[in-house]
């Protein structure tokens, strides 16, 4: 009866042990997947502030920013904190030359804490 005792007081004591490298690697786990799904809605409003950037010579700069800052606002982020660049300017777009729509937004942890990261996204298309 002793050495059954002892056996379940050494099982507690491992798993004691492993139980904080479980919960970070899982807490690890998921702000990756967030950070990840960040970067992706960021990719896409990207592309798609380059899309309407390039289809017409006379597309204002702030109209292509309301579609990303949409495109954000649509996932649950918010457009407030985005820093968003498109060159060139519009006065000096020309057919066949690259338009480069950059956009930068803070990342916030979740639970790692009240500190951020700067993630950016970047896409290039070809003017028509």
């Amino acid at each position: 009866m002793r050495s059954l005792r002892g056996a379940r007081g050494q099982a507690l004591v491992e798993f004691a042990l492993i139980l904080p490298v479980i919960l970070l690697l899982v807490v690890g786990m998921l702000e990756f997947a967030r950070a990840w799904n960040l970067h992706q809605v960021m990719t896409d409003a990207a592309r798609e502030g380059a899309r309407i950037a390039v289809l017409d010579d006379d597309v204002p700069q702030d109209s292509v920013k309301a579609a990303m800052w949409r495109h954000l606002a649509q996932f649950g982020y918010d457009p407030q904190y985005a820093d968003m660049d498109i060159t060139p300017d519009d006065k000096f777009k020309v057919a066949g030359e690259p338009i480069t729509v950059d956009l930068s937004l803070p990342y916030r942890f979740a639970i790692l804490g009240p500190t951020s990261i700067l993630m950016r996204s970047t896409f290039t298309m070809r003017n028509e």
